[in-house]
């Protein structure tokens, strides 16, 4: 196998391309370019170098440190990623990344489907960071091995399935995968989730939720977050909005009951509300039963 022609790459290094199809292109995540790399202190790479203007490289950058530590910059912020971190980049605008402990690394360049979006709202979950720690129960580092190993060789793996682990290393950033119990019984989480389900008819309030719990709003409203992937008071207008779909379409209650049956002390708020999460009126939503 030839040799990577990168300063401070090392021997054992390996690289892989991709060209997506036309379908991938149109509504897939796809792979250009996969790498894992053996790095000293001498990896130093830039949007300036002659490989950063290869097509391949000019979309976004999944980076993960398996050991060492890099520092990374997007050309205003420069922050350090270390073993179990990641740098998410859009390698089309100014970037850089230089060992500063020799390590290993695992990387993958995508595009494609709604990319950029997903660029935009990881980054402003984490605070507009370019460094981001691997989230604990996350599949990540297995993804991006089964992209890099399932980029070359006679089993190479489908574009649907490259696009999955693409999509689902994503999701971890967005929405880092609950723990294990988030939802059981006796956890401040599964509790206060099986109690608004139960009692979605009642005016609840984050402070009143929180404390149930015998947490602060604040940290309760974190942790519920970390757990479920959404704030409390989501949560509870969804399921409630969920309720009232049920209704609409199995019974005959007027709008007005079905609002107060599902923790609304207004017809008008129900009514906004419905439209603003479902896009059509409950009358209308209604009338769409079989």
């Amino acid at each position: 196998m030839a040799a990577i022609n990168e300063p401070g790459v090392l021997s054992g290094s390996r690289r892989h391309f991709h060209t997506p199809s036309a379908l991938a292109r149109q509504i897939l995540y796809y792979p250009t370019r996969s790498g894992h790399y053996f790095v000293d202190e001498q990896y130093d790479f830039s949007d300036a170098s002659s490989v950063a203007q290869a097509a391949s490289h000019k979309n976004f950058l999944l980076l993960m440190v398996e050991e060492g530590e890099l520092e990374v910059t997007d050309g205003r912020r420069v922050q350090r990623a270390g073993a179990g971190e990641v740098a998410l980049l859009d390698c089309r605008g100014t970037h850089r990344f230089r060992a500063l402990r020799a390590g290993r690394t695992l990387f993958v360049h995508f595009d494609g489907s709604d990319s950029a979006e997903f660029f935009r709202l990881i980054r402003a979950a984490h605070g507009g960071r370019i460094v981001m720690p691997v989230p604990p129960g996350s599949t990540m580092q297995n993804d991006l091995l089964q992209i890099f190993n399932g980029m070359t060789g006679a089993d190479r793996a489908p574009e649907t399935q490259l696009s999955q682990w693409i999509y689902r290393a994503l999701c971890d950033l967005l929405v880092p995968p609950p723990p294990r119990d988030w939802g059981t019984a006796g956890t401040p989480v599964g509790d206060t989730v099986l109690y608004i389900l139960n009692h979605l008819q009642d005016e609840l309030t984050v402070p009143a939720l929180a404390e149930r719990v015998a947490l602060s709003p604040a940290h309760f409203s974190r942790l519920f977050k970390q757990s479920t992937g959404y704030s409390p008071h989501e949560f509870l207008v969804l399921r409630r909005i969920d309720e009232a779909k049920n209704l609409l379409q199995t019974t005959g209650l007027s709008v007005k009951e079905i609002a107060f049956r599902t923790g609304y002390r207004s017809e008008v708020n129900f009514i906004a509300s419905f439209l603003s999460k479902v896009g059509v009126s409950p009358a209308a939503f209604r009338k769409t039963r079989h």
